[in-house]
């Protein structure tokens, strides 16, 4: 999927206490999102944040799946907003990610509605 492959990083992404993560800094991102007990994590791609996407796909089957955590690579900004919706409609933790400024453009119409349920 990405410019790189975290195949080998995610195993470390299953590490208890005591024990070290070794690697790039997004590994320690990762594990913090699983461990805040978050239901789905979706995205499309971008900097500064775009090798969660790589790790969370490199992690699905693994790790993810196994959890109960839903995964989507989204087909742009507003998809992954529009994940957010299940955090108003039930009670459920998630997270989405894209790319800087000109991704929260692209989501804003996705954000409007999300945000007006209350």
């Amino acid at each position: 999927m990405g410019e790189r492959s975290f195949a080998e990083d995610v195993k470390q992404l299953g590490y208890g206490e005591g024990q070290i993560l070794q690697g790039e800094g997004i590994l320690a991102i990762t594990k913090a999102l699983l461990q805040s007990g978050v239901s789905y994590v979706g995205g499309y791609p971008g900097a500064p944040i775009s090798h969660l996407l790589d790790v969370m796909a490199d992690a699905n089957d693994s790790l993810l799946e196994p959890m109960g955590i839903y995964f989507e690579l989204s087909g742009s900004e507003a998809a992954a907003a529009a994940l957010l919706g299940a955090s108003i409609n039930y009670p459920m933790r998630g997270a989405v990610t894209w790319k800087s400024v000109v991704g929260t453009n692209v989501a804003s119409d996705a954000l409007s509605h999300v945000a007006s349920a209350g």
